[in-house]
């Protein structure tokens, strides 16, 4: 067994147990951008369910379009790719 293996797993063990200073989700320690407004505000604001359901259709919709995209474009490359194997054989 190599020692710098060995090493290496003890330097990753180490970094791994170490408390992280700042979490990367904790909001209170972002930066805000907009200066008219503090933390505690932006975080009590709450969505109607009108509101809710009108991001939840648009999300689909856009998640739809994606995938029909996505669809299409295999397609017309498969079609391609078959139509250029029919013709070079």
């Amino acid at each position: 067994m190599s020692f710098g293996v060995v090493q290496a797993m003890i330097i990753s063990l180490r970094n791994n147990s170490r408390k992280k200073q700042a979490s990367h989700f904790d909001r209170q320690q972002m930066p805000m951008k907009d200066q008219r407004y503090t933390a505690e505000e932006l975080l009590q604001k709450k969505a109607t369910p009108q509101q809710l359901q009108r991001i939840k259709a648009k999300i689909s919709a856009e998640s739809k379009k994606a995938r029909i995209q996505a669809i299409v474009i295999t397609l017309s490359v498969m079609l391609l790719g078959l139509f250029l194997i029919y013709f070079l054989f």
